[in-house]
């Protein structure tokens, strides 16, 4: 059983895993609810997402039914083949071991008999010898397992045999008369031996061996030859009880195999069972992420709407406001209240128009131009417009970069916009100061730059807002930095994530920024194909502060 399902995981090991991803891409939902207003309100953003992700999911289901219809007739045609190779082995190695104790026995009794023969010979050796060797022979032969019995000379010439009619002549061996060189290769030596041959006209189980040889210590006398005695035993009780093994041997190897393939079935199918429950799983998790990112994108096209319809309404009225609030404050001495009123109208003024003009950036697609580029320099670049911030805050800046990371895929202005919106958010959690690390790891398709800060932490109940438009926990700023950081990274094709942990008695809060962007020259696979995700993470992990 463990040899079978060793068989079963190495098959789908080497047949699963491009399945597998092109059964992801495939079950991911290829049309979702209001994608089309969306992608109007947001100036095409969304439906050309929309028609990519169309297209990614008909090619990947195409792909899934051509591989669909070969695995599982190869998977148990091969893994059958080796069950029953198997199977045929021992059951060929069982009737082969059978079949040499069979020998074994056959020849210990042939020995015996022929001891047995030369005891007799020896205490009854009175008289004519030839005439008492002769009588033996035939009480011998009589018994129903010998078929005959012979003593001849070295050269094949019948000294005495169980049929008296045969003596004087030549043994017959394979049906015709044995010469010299046959007896050679006959010759038993010091040893017993036996042999299954046809012999004096049928087929026997032979044993054979010296005739008399003399006590240990004593030689024949130079020049006389060395009889043989031949005795053959009735070959169809051994060749009856080796068929009843045989066919005992081929009904419990096939059982064998049958159950083994019962097995095979069984295993395969709930190796099935559980992968379709984690294919299920795998498809409601993306559905989750889906779910997520249209309502993210629902709000940035509601956003949208709301900031084409108000910009232009809006603006001309501040403008008059600005332009009248400048005219009256030129009016007034300089250091008076109404002139400083009247820069406090214009400063809200020009703030107003800040987050018009922000509005309306978040909810246009974004403008990126992907270059190969070392994210060492935007890194360095972030570092030193920051560096001055940091040292009054009292956060040491630590850059740990490794030496040599291959090109990225990215446009180095905007992910340096992006890079500085999550290091200013972290100087803002770390008011007492503390420590903020850049890092970056190298997966096989990506690179994952890492902003981590010493600060609180996020409070739970804030994960999963952190990228929303003007959500924040701080008592200024409008909110839509790290919207911007995820419209940013999603347009280079890239994911952004946080990890967290907030601030306890005993233990410090650490927060994590993860940017993963597609390496120079190669493809840029779905977030989810990531090879270094960890198990259990959601497909869009959000767990960050803002």
């Amino acid at each position: 059983m463990n040899f079978i399902r060793r068989c079963l995981s190495a098959a789908a090991a080497l047949l699963d895993p491009r399945r597998h991803r092109l059964a992801r891409a495939a079950n991911r939902p290829c049309q979702t609810p209001g994608s089309a207003a969306s992608g109007r309100n947001t100036g095409g953003m969304v439906a050309n997402d929309q028609a990519a992700r169309e297209n990614d999911c008909s090619q990947a289901r195409s792909q899934l039914a051509q591989q669909q219809n070969t695995p599982l007739g190869l998977l148990l045609g091969g893994t059958a083949f080796v069950l029953i190779l198997l199977v045929t082995l021992l059951a060929l190695a069982s009737i082969e071991r059978n079949e040499r104790a069979m020998s074994r026995l056959l020849a210990e009794k042939g020995s015996s008999l022929i001891m047995a023969f030369e005891s007799m010979l020896r205490t009854s050796m009175r008289g004519e010898a030839r005439v008492r060797l002769q009588i033996l022979l035939k009480e011998m032969a009589s018994t129903s397992d010998v078929q005959f019995i012979a003593v001849t000379m070295p050269d094949g010439t019948i000294l005495a045999h169980s049929n008296g009619n045969r003596l004087g002549e030549i043994l017959r061996i394979n049906g015709e008369e044995a010469d010299e060189k046959t007896m050679k290769l006959l010759a038993p030596g010091s040893q017993t031996r036996s042999a299954i041959l046809n012999m004096e006209g049928q087929r026997v189980f032979v044993v054979y061996r010296y005739f008399m040889q003399p006590p240990p210590g004593q030689e024949l006398p130079p020049g006389l030859p060395q009889p043989i005695i031949f005795l053959g035993l009735d070959l169809s009780p051994f060749e009856i009880t080796r068929g009843q093994d045989r066919d005992h041997v081929f009904m419990l190897a096939g059982v064998a195999m049958l159950v083994g393939l019962a097995c095979l079935l069984a295993l395969y199918y709930a190796q099935r069972a559980r992968e379709s429950r984690r294919r299920q799983r795998r498809a409601e998790g993306e559905i989750r992420r889906l779910e997520e990112e249209i309502r993210r994108k629902e709000k940035l096209a509601a956003v949208g709407t709301l900031a084409a319809g108000v910009a232009h309404e809006i603006r001309n009225p501040l403008s008059s406001i600005k332009g009248y609030a400048t005219y009256f404050g030129m009016r007034f001495p300089e250091g008076s209240e109404d002139r400083k009123a009247a820069g406090v109208m214009v400063r809200e003024v020009e703030r107003l128009n800040r987050v018009i003009s922000e509005l309306i950036g978040l909810s246009r697609p974004s403008d990126v131009r992907p270059v190969a580029a070392p994210l060492e320099d935007s890194v360095a670049h972030v570092l030193r417009l920051i560096a001055q911030d940091a040292e009054k805050r009292g956060v040491r800046l630590v850059n740990s970069l490794p030496a040599a990371l291959p090109p990225a895929r990215m446009d180095p202005d905007r992910l340096g916009q992006a890079l500085l919106n999550i290091c200013l958010n972290a100087l803002d959690a770390m008011p007492d100061g503390g420590t903020l690390t850049l890092g970056c790891t190298v997966e096989k398709q990506h690179l994952v730059l890492s902003v981590t800060d010493t600060g609180q932490g996020i409070a739970p109940e804030n994960l999963n807002h952190i990228f929303d438009p003007y959500f924040t926990t701080k008592g200024h700023g409008t909110g839509l930095g790290l919207a911007t950081v995820h419209k940013i990274v999603e347009a280079l094709e890239g994911e952004v994530y946080v990890q967290s942990r907030q601030a306890t008695a005993d233990t410090p809060g650490r927060t994590t920024f993860f940017i993963r962007l597609p390496q120079a020259g190669k493809a840029a696979g779905h977030p989810a194909d990531g090879p270094d995700r960890q198990a259990g993470e959601p497909a869009d992990r959000q767990k960050g502060e803002d």
